[in-house]
């Protein structure tokens, strides 16, 4: 049974998969572009019709705010780009794949987070955690490059997908990776891992 979909049976707080409204948010995100040209092509012909000295028809809408700009979030590509409901639900069962499986087996995390990530590239949290794997591999540049870009993604959504943990945690989490990616270091020992907030 699917517990993170639309499934208002579900029982709270369901198994902490994330949740499946990327692709009705990236649908969303596609009318508001249509919206968005729409009221630019209005804009013009009314630009066209003052600049020839044309009165306006009686029937226009007295209150437009046309000078207030409508603008597109960056998600989705600024809303040009939708995501498929089947690629969402394969992205985040890879993602609780790779999540679930065995702490050692860094490969198969790799894999599994890369494929997340080529199915669903508009999420922050695949990136961070295989910018993790690259760490403890020592392949700082790779991960590097990866919690930049999962950084710009949590930026650009200002909330988690993984909501295990919180918008700013998982900021933290990757301003983590991304720092000690440029030291060049990363710990260990599982006490190293948990000593890695502590405050020098």
């Amino acid at each position: 049974m699917d517990f993170s979909g639309n499934t208002f049976t579900a029982l709270w707080p369901g198994d902490g998969r994330p949740g499946l409204w990327m692709n009705s948010l990236s649908r969303m995100g596609a009318l508001h572009t249509l919206i968005l040209r729409e009221e630019e092509l209005y804009i013009q012909a009314q630009k066209a019709i003052f600049a020839a000295g044309t009165q306006l028809p009686d029937h226009q809408p007295a209150n437009r705010d046309e000078w207030l700009p409508l603008v597109s979030p960056p998600v989705f590509k600024y809303c040009t780009k939708l995501l498929g409901r089947e690629e969402q639900r394969e992205a985040r069962d890879l993602y609780w794949q790779s999540m679930t499986a065995p702490a050692n087996d860094m490969a198969a995390a790799e894999k599994l987070l890369k494929r997340c990530s080529e199915k669903n590239g508009y999420v922050a949290e695949p990136h961070l955690v295989l910018g993790q794997v690259y760490m403890s591999q020592g392949r700082f540049e790779e991960a590097e490059k990866e919690a930049e870009q999962g950084l710009l993604l949590l930026l650009e959504w200002g909330t988690p997908w993984d909501k295990r943990m919180s918008w700013e945690g998982w900021v933290s989490w990757g301003r983590l990776i991304l720092q000690k990616a440029k030291e060049r270091s990363w710990p260990k020992t599982s006490f190293g891992i948990i000593g890695l907030g502590l405050i020098r």
